[in-house]
Parts: structure tokens; sequence; C-alpha cells
């Protein structure tokens, strides 16, 4: 609980506890926290720990008292023994951290929850504030690499604001409390790379976040045709947006050498933006400029920036001249676009359909504006995957009808080819032709994660693993912060039935948002395909909980399981998603599959089929359905969705 006790069963004195684990459990967990314990410090990492049973004193309650106050992470182990003791001397040092983390910002890493068996956080007895953060499951506190990895990465970023006297560089821009950064695997940083960070809105009204936003990531796509550049995506940079974090922090977790950062400020027609491009590891400006123009000359002043960007980073080394824009030419139908590509990046089914409307207005004013029609055809093309009560082929259709018409427009933009690739892929069911148009946009932006992500799927979709998940895992490179990308990389290593690789790669991504439900479903289907059929119920139940049922309902699932075991919890499952209006055919049909009721699987799959359900194009290669594959029936439904043989472009 504390330290390692000296010789005379004293504390040991540990350090200021800036890089500090505090490890807090039940006496009947020692051997599960100290295997905890063990690989934390294996890694480097101290850890405050004790094996003796604690017997009070006014000295072990100063040195822990002291301990809890000044250690980055507090790391309480949660099990069956902990819920069974409702008294103990860890639910003390459990308050004493609640009580401290009270008094910092929400987002300030402090609590890291650990389960060491299949409790669930439903009926676990902790702290509600317990209940803020996202826990982890170690099964007999057996810690995973991405379990230190994550405690690591807290350390550095999360756990710890550097004290009064420290001057790392700090962005300029208004920000928030710490939030922890996550890590990725990284190669060696690059001269030529450069993270454009979100401008700040300085309007007086506060009103032109969409703007500002919109400025950013044109710089962004501007930056990235610069062959010889690196610039991380879109995602990765709006990461750091409202969180405080260093010049040197963001470079690191992005792995770039330059930071642009600025603000615009914006009244009536008249914008003023100013901007400073930073070497990262001294904190030096290399450049920095004011713009004083009119909404008319944007897309001038954007060329602008971007190209005293690449002028100031080595003249010598990078092209000397950006490739062309695809951009409107009419200023009111520009920012009409920035704001539906605002609601866009929000993907819910409410923004989706802000978005449409906004788009509407822009390609009304500019019947021209290809981008405009790529973006009206994207939200047609997600509508069915975030939205239950949208049907595929409804909006499928429409996002068809916009995306031919945003290449009859411009043949070389390559969101129109990526968007069009994803309408035959999830709609047609046509691999090969969708495939044409991935590898068309990779080759027009080989720099954009979208078509390596949305190619990975496509190949891992129709069994080419290998060169799948390297698409994948190049779409995490170019967006390492990116929630999407991270899922779709677990997604496809489930796909690709590498089970513990893709429970890593989804617990990754838990790290970059606590509230992601999705996260939790494939994190259910990968723990359930390796047979981990009481964590898969816990993630059942996470998902379930973030997704707003009430928790008697997701109790109910768990003490199904706890009397009937696997099948039981399947049947109720089944029986629950049957009973709801919108019912998900495909979800209904893998579990009627998993328990053997064959012909239920089928009826579903093909309700699904008619629905052109996007869910469908993992039949191929989808554990769920492996009971199913000796069924004739099957057979015809793989060749109905195109992958009844092997697909090559």
């Amino acid at each position: 609980m504390t330290d390692e006790s000296g010789p005379k069963g004293d504390p040991v004195p540990a350090s200021d506890g800036h890089r500090a684990v505090f490890l807090s459990y039940a006496s009947e967990d020692t051997e599960a926290a100290a295997r905890i314990s063990s690989s934390l410090r294996n890694a480097g990492i101290e850890v405050w720990f004790d094996q003796n049973e604690l017997r009070g004193g006014a000295a072990w309650d100063s040195a822990i008292k002291r301990q809890i106050r000044t250690c980055a992470l507090f790391i309480p182990v949660i099990s069956a023994n902990s819920r069974a003791r409702v008294e103990g001397y860890f639910r003390f040092e459990w308050k004493l951290a609640v009580d401290r983390s009270h008094l910092m910002a929400a987002e300030k890493a402090f609590l890291l929850p650990v389960v060491i068996d299949g409790t669930d956080e439903v009926d676990a007895w902790v702290p509600e504030k317990f209940h803020e953060v996202q826990w982890t499951w170690l099964r007999g506190g057996e810690a995973s690499p991405g379990f230190v990895e994550q405690v690591s990465r807290l350390l550095a970023f999360g756990g710890y604001v550097p004290p009064p006297g420290a001057a790392p560089a700090v962005t300029s821009r208004p920000m928030a409390p710490a939030a922890p950064t996550p890590s990725v695997a990284q190669s060696p940083c690059s001269e030529q790379s450069i993270a454009v960070l979100p401008f700040v809105d300085m309007s007086q009204n506060k009103d032109q976040e969409y703007f500002s936003d919109g400025l950013t990531e044109e710089l962004i796509g501007l930056l990235t045709r610069v062959p010889e550049l690196r610039v991380p995506a879109r995602t990765s940079c709006f990461y750091f947006k409202s969180k405080q974090a260093t010049i040197a922090d963001i470079a690191r977790a992005l792995n770039v050498a330059h930071v642009l950062e600025g603000s615009v400020r914006k009244a009536g027609n008249t914008i003023r933006i100013a901007v400073q491009l930073i070497r990262a590891e001294t904190g030096y400006h290399l450049w920095s400029q004011t713009f004083d123009r009119t909404l008319d000359d944007i897309f001038k002043v954007q060329d602008e920036i971007a190209g005293s960007v690449v002028r100031s980073l080595c003249d010598a080394l990078l092209s000397p001249a950006l490739p062309a824009r695809s951009a409107a030419l009419n200023s009111e139908a520009y920012q009409l676009y920035l704001r539906g590509h605002f609601h866009w990046n929000r993907r819910s089914p409410e923004e989706f359909r802000k978005a449409i409307t906004f788009f509407q207005q822009a390609i009304a004013l500019d019947p021209d504006y290809a981008l405009a029609f790529t973006g009206l055809a994207n939200c047609y093309s997600l509508l069915p995957i975030y939205d239950r009560t949208s049907q595929a082929t409804q909006t499928m259709p429409q996002a068809r009808t916009a995306i031919l018409r945003a290449l009859a427009i411009d043949d070389n933009l390559a969101e129109a080819h990526a968007s069009l690739g994803l309408v035959l892929a999830l709609f047609d069911f046509e691999w090969v032709a969708a495939e044409r148009q991935y590898r068309r946009a990779i080759e027009l932006s080989p720099n954009s994660p979208v078509p390596h992500q949305w190619y990975g799927e496509l190949l891992v979709n129709t069994g080419r693993f290998d060169a799948g998940l390297a698409e994948g895992r190049r779409a995490v490179d170019l967006d390492p912060l990116s929630q999407v990308a991270n899922l779709a990389l677990g997604i496809q290593l489930n796909s690709a039935r590498r089970y513990d690789e893709a429970i890593a790669q989804l617990q990754k991504t838990l790290t970059l948002g606590r509230n992601f439900a999705d996260t939790n479903y494939f994190l259910f289907e990968a723990y359930a395909n390796k047979g981990l059929y009481q964590e898969a119920v816990a993630a059942y139940a996470r998902q379930k909980l973030l997704d707003g049922e009430p928790a008697t309902e997701v109790a109910e699932f768990k003490e199904v399981f706890a009397r009937d075991s696997w099948p039981g919890f399947l049947q109720l499952r089944i029986r629950s998603l049957e009973a709801q209006g919108q019912a998900d055919c495909d979800e209904i049909g893998s579990l009627c599959a998993r328990v053997g009721d064959l012909d239920r699987a089928f009826a579903w799959l093909e309700k699904s089929y008619a629905g052109r359900s996007a869910r469908l194009t993992h039949l191929k290669v989808d554990a769920r359905y492996d009971s199913l594959r000796a069924d004739p029936r099957f057979a015809d439904l793989l060749r109905r969705a195109g992958l009844g043989a092997t697909v090559t472009p």
C-alpha cells in the first residue's frame, strides 16, 4: 500500500512523488498487487507498495497521507476481495485519493482503477469518483505491456504538471488543465515534420470556432501535399485543443520537430491571422507573422502562410511551391463549407444532419464546389453506421450521386476517390472497384490517413490480413491520436484473429476517449472470440452503461451470466435485441450463430443483406460466423456480398 518497508517496518524515504505510483489493495490481493508492482518496476517506474499488513499508528498515517498527497498516479486494486471487505485500511487510502482528486481538474490523470478478476463496475463497491475514469482489467495482476506503457505515458504527460521554476515552452493559446497524452510507437523524428495546432478564435464574441478550425484544417491539407514534409493528421493535432500541454509534450507525442500555432480574429469581412512557427526542441520561434486581410483574400492568405512555413523550414530540402489547391472561389460558400465540416467532425446523427444542411447551402452558392459534394457524400455514407434509424438503402444512393458529381468537377480530388470507394465497398459490395478508388486516393494524397484506414479495412475483410494491417497501421502512424483510426486497427486485428493484439490495441484506444462506447463493444467481441467470457461480459456492461442503459438492466446480464454462463448471456442478448423496434439484424444473426441456431441466424442475416448493413463486409473473416461456414446458405450469402472468391484488383 506504500513503498516497501525498511528493516524496522518504517516507510522507506520516498522521492518527491511526481513520477511515483501508489498501489492500494486489500491484503487478500497481495500476490496480484506484487505482480503489478514488479511489472511496473521492471519498466523503471517507481511504485509505492508495502507487503506488510499495516497496523496503523501516527507514523504510518502520516506516511500514507504524504505519499497520497504527492504521488503522480493512484492505482486502486479492485476485486471480489475488496468488495467483500466493507472495512479495511485500503478504503481509508481510497478516500484520501478521492479527496485529493476533488482538488484537481476533471481531465487530470490521477485515479487508475485496476480489476484483477471478473468484478464488474456495476457492483464493485468503490467510491463514485472511480466510476468517472477508465478501468483496466488485469487478470490475476498480470500486467500487459500495454498497461505498463499506459502508466509510463500518464506519468510523462497526465500525471505531472511541472513545478514552479520549470520553464518549458508552452503554447500561447488559453488552455484547460492537463490530460493524458496517448503514446504511439515512433520512428526517429524527422527535421521535415510539423504539427499544426488548432488556431484560437480570438473574435470578440467567440463565435468563429468553425472558421478557426477550418483554417487550421486547410493549412494541414496544404502542408500535407508537400511530399517531403511529414504532417500529422487533423484528429491528432486537434487532440490537444483545450488541453494544457507544452510545445515539447505535443511534439514528442506527435513525433514532430516543429509546431505551428496561431489565432484568428474576425470582425465582419475583416480577419487578422497571427501565426508562429516554433522549433519544438528549443522553444524558439523560427518565424512569425500577422496577416490583415478581407475574407475575399482568405484563400490567398492560406497559401501565403503555408508557403512561408515551407520556406522557413528548409528551402533547400522541400518543394519550392505548394501543389494547387482544390477549394471554392466563393468566400460565402467556403464559410458554409467550414460550418458543415465543423459539424461533420463531431460524428453523431444530429451533427451529420446539420452538416448536410450547410453543405447543401454551400453547393447552392457554388454548384462546382467539389469538396462540398464530397462532404455531403460522406455524411450520407456514415449516417446508417451511426444511426440505426437511417437506412443505407435510402442514404447510400444520395451519397453516390453527390460523390460522382464531385469527381465530375475535379477528378484529382483524393477525398472524393476515397469517398466513392467507401460507397462501392459498403453498399455495392464492389470490392475490386472500391480498391481501385482507394489506391487512387492514396496516390493523390499519400499522407492522408483516411484512405489508408478504409483500404486496410477492405484488404482485411477480403482475407489479405498482412497487407490490410500494414495499411491500418499506416493510418494510425499518420493520425496517432485518432480514436477512429485506432479503433479501426483494433477491429482489423480482431478480424485477422490476432486476439491478444486486438485486445491490447482496443485498450489503448480507450485511453484516447474514456467514453467511446464502440471500443468497449469490439473489446467484447475480441474477448468472446478468445474465450474470455467473463471479460467479455464486463466489456459489454461498460458499453451499455456508456450508451445510457439503466444500471438495473445491465446488472441483469451479469446475473444471467453468473447463473446460466455464456449461453444464457447470449440468449438474453438475443431476446433483448429482438424486442427493440430497430433491431441490429447482423448482430442478432451473429448471436444466433454463436448459440448454434442456424436457421434463425440465416433469417436475420438475410434481413441484414436486404438492408445493406455495413457489418456484412466482415462476413468472409468474422469469427462470429464460423458455425455457419459449412452450410451452403453461407456460401451463397458470401457470393452475393462479392466475397465468395479471392478478391483481386
